[in-house]
């Protein structure tokens, strides 16, 4: 995938990955079990976490972490399960974020906020 061989070259830097990026890499996830494993490690992106990966799948949370740092895997078509899952959350907030509506604080009259309670 092309924006993790960019990111692999890069020394030790913090990078911003956006909604839309993480859900592109879950999309075209090759079966690479380094991606799949920095793609549970990072699932928060998505909002969810380990434990709510751990959840959702039926397996212990101690598990997903092994996962998430590359010292255990699970079977292929489980690791397709879970990014596929990863996937679908990354949409949903995704397609939340485009559609929010801002939020317009009424005013009175004279310009000033109006209190609230």
């Amino acid at each position: 995938m092309q924006l993790f061989d960019e990111w692999n070259q890069l020394e030790e830097t913090e990078i911003v990955v956006t909604i839309e990026q993480y859900r592109r890499m879950c999309a075209e996830w090759t079966g690479d079990p380094g991606e799949f494993c920095w793609l549970v490690q990072h699932g928060d992106i998505a909002g969810v976490s380990q434990r709510g990966i751990a959840d959702e799948f039926e397996f212990a949370p101690s598990t997903v972490s092994r996962w998430a740092t590359g010292e255990a895997l699970p079977h292929k078509r489980i690791q397709k399960l879970v990014i596929a899952g990863l996937e679908k959350r990354a949409r949903r907030l995704e397609y939340a974020a485009a559609n929010a509506v801002p939020l317009v604080r009424k005013t009175s009259v004279h310009g000033q906020p109006v209190p609230q309670g």
